[in-house]
C-alpha cells in the first residue's frame, strides 16, 4: 500500500516542476521584453536630445559665420575710414549684426532662435559679442550661450579674427512640486 502512494506523488511532482518552470520562464521573458522596451525608449530620447543639441550648435555656428562676415565687411571699410577705423570697429560690427539685435526671436538655421545679442567694445580694435540662443526641444527649451572676442587686424598681413570665450549649453532648472498632496 505504501508503494502505491509513493508512485502517485512521483508522477505529480514532475508535472508541478514543469508548470513552475514554465511560469518562471514566461515571467522572465515578459520582464526582459519590458526592460528592453524601456531601454529602447530611453535610447530614442537620448538620440533626440543629442540631435536637438547639435541643431542648437549649428545655429551657434551660423551666428559665428555671420560675425565672421561682419568682420570681413568691417575690414573692407578699414581703407575708407583710415585711422578712425579703430574706434569705429565696434559700431561697424554692431551695425552689421543690427538685424539680429533689433529684437529677440530672430531665426537661425535648424530652429535656433536668438533671444539676446550684445556687442560691447573692449578697447581699440576689439569687441565682445555675447549671444543667447535657444531651441525648443519637446516640452523644454535648450539654451546656448556664445561669447566671442572679435578683433580687427592691423593691416593686410594681420587680418582680424575672433576667439571663443564661452560656449555653454544649459537648460532651465527643473521646478519641483512645492506641496505634495498624497491623500486626495
Amino acid at each position: 500500500m505504501r508503494n502505491r502512494n509513493l508512485g502517485r506523488l512521483a508522477g505529480g511532482g514532475s508535472s508541478i516542476l514543469v508548470v513552475f518552470l514554465m511560469l518562471l520562464l514566461v515571467t522572465l521573458g515578459v520582464l526582459a521584453m519590458v526592460s528592453s522596451d524601456a531601454n529602447l525608449k530611453l535610447a530614442r530620447k537620448g538620440v533626440s536630445w543629442i540631435k536637438g543639441y547639435y541643431m542648437l550648435e549649428a545655429g551657434g555656428e551660423a551666428l559665428l559665420d555671420t560675425v565672421s562676415q561682419g568682420l570681413i565687411h568691417a575690414d573692407s571699410l578699414r581703407y575708407t575710414e583710415g585711422n578712425a577705423f579703430e574706434g569705429a570697429f565696434g559700431r561697424l560690427l554692431a551695425d552689421y549684426l543690427g538685424e539680429y539685435m533689433d529684437g529677440a526671436g530672430k531665426k537661425l538655421p535648424y530652429g535656433a532662435v536668438i533671444n539676446e545679442i550684445r556687442v560691447e567694445p573692449d578697447g581699440s580694435g576689439s569687441v565682445t559679442v555675447t549671444a543667447m540662443l535657444s531651441r525648443e526641444h519637446e516640452s523644454i527649451d535648450q539654451h546656448l550661450l556664445v561669447q566671442a572676442m572679435v578683433f580687427a587686424g592691423t593691416g593686410e598681413s594681420d587680418t582680424g579674427g575672433f576667439r571663443i570665450l564661452q560656449w555653454k549649453q544649459y537648460q532651465e532648472p527643473f521646478e519641483y512640486e512645492t506641496k505634495l498632496e498624497l491623500w486626495k
